[in-house]
């Protein structure tokens, strides 16, 4: 009988488990638990005669930032330069892979493959509440509900509706899209959008169409609510500063970021607050998460959300399913269904 490949596998306490195909999955493959106590055990056992130097593939599942392994960072530089030559693929939960080093694994013939549209609708949610958030100051509402009811009444004069407004989002992937086609459905809002290229398909989706723009600096001076939904990478770090802020309508900008935290400067978006080009934040992200910065804590003009706009029951399902999909589709056709990037070895 054929030596079953060996899988190692990351699992988070928070996860959807598909038990029936886990079971099917462990006739065809050793899985191994990973739990390791540090990544200098990781690295020590994936060294020739460890417990995972026969690995063939690694499969992290569920949500990275709960658990035991809440801190881990498997995929960085410094760990992929000790992967063992028998690693052929890298199957992880998530949309995002900043926290990977996707160039040095594709550059050693190592498939790495991220789960895109897994939680679409849950962060479309969260994005979508967030920008009536930052019309509404509900935020804010709440908090006078809670402690003290007439305080509420000094949202009479600054509250707004979004409805007919201009929306700029920045990245029209699945997840992008999705807050433009409920934010012009719900809100009746105007879609801008700015990105590395045009979407002409991605326009048709939408009702009334969408504004392309090809610097973010020319979307910024027409729109009243810009959306983050981008990766997060060396060019969208602190895409977000003064000079942007400071082309704001007079009317003032809306700011949400349900991306990654490091593409806002905080510093230049709270001095924007105090000058009034942003009237209103609702940031599902931060720079330095998990700690979040005091100016903006404090201040209950602002929606803060503790990087939750992944958590719902469909995307944990989403995730366990597309990274068992990667693995097999790897094992059987020697190509993953979604890699990050195009490699010449395919095992």
């Amino acid at each position: 009988m054929a030596h079953k490949p060996d899988i190692l596998l990351i699992e988070s306490s928070v996860q959807a488990i598909d038990e029936p195909r886990r079971q099917l999955l462990a006739k065809k493959y050793n899985l191994i638990q990973y739990d390791c106590d540090s990544v200098d055990d990781f690295i020590e056992r994936m060294k020739p005669g460890g417990l995972y130097a026969s690995i063939q593939a690694i499969v992290r599942l569920g949500w990275h930032k709960v658990g035991r392994f809440a801190d881990l960072r498997p995929f960085a530089t410094e760990v992929v330069a000790h992967f063992p030559p028998s690693l052929k693929i890298v199957s992880c939960s998530g949309h995002g892979y900043d926290a990977a080093d996707t160039v040095a694994m594709a550059e050693r013939g190592i498939w790495y493959c991220n789960t895109p549209n897994a939680c679409t609708e849950a962060v479309a949610n969260t994005a979508t509440w967030l920008v009536l958030d930052t019309f509404r100051y509900l935020t804010y509402a709440q908090l006078s509900a809670r402690n003290d009811w007439a305080t509420s009444r000094e949202l009479a004069l600054l509250a707004d509706d979004p409805c007919g407004k201009a929306l700029g989002i920045v990245g029209l992937g699945n997840i992008g899209l999705e807050i433009a086609k409920r934010c012009e459905a719900a809100y009746g809002m105007r879609v801008h959008y700015h990105g590395p290229r045009r979407k002409l398909e991605a326009e048709k989706t939408l009702k009334s169409g969408a504004t392309f723009h090809e610097t973010l600096d020319e979307m910024i001076r027409v729109v009243d609510c810009i959306v983050l939904a981008a990766p997060y990478t060396k060019e969208t770090h602190h895409m977000l500063s003064t000079p942007q802020f400071t082309l704001a309508k007079p009317s003032g900008l809306r700011v949400v970021n349900i991306a990654r935290g490091k593409m806002i400067d905080e510093e230049a978006l709270l001095e924007a607050m105090k000058k009034k080009q942003v009237v209103g934040v609702g940031l599902d992200v931060h720079d330095k998460e998990p700690g979040v910065n005091p100016k903006l804590r404090d201040n209950w003009m602002v929606t803060l959300l503790p990087h939750v706009g992944v958590c719902s029951h469909s995307a944990w399902s989403n995730f366990e399913k597309q990274c068992w999909d990667n693995l097999e589709a790897y094992f059987e056709t020697g190509k993953p269904l979604t890699p990050v990037h195009e490699i010449s070895r395919t095992g």
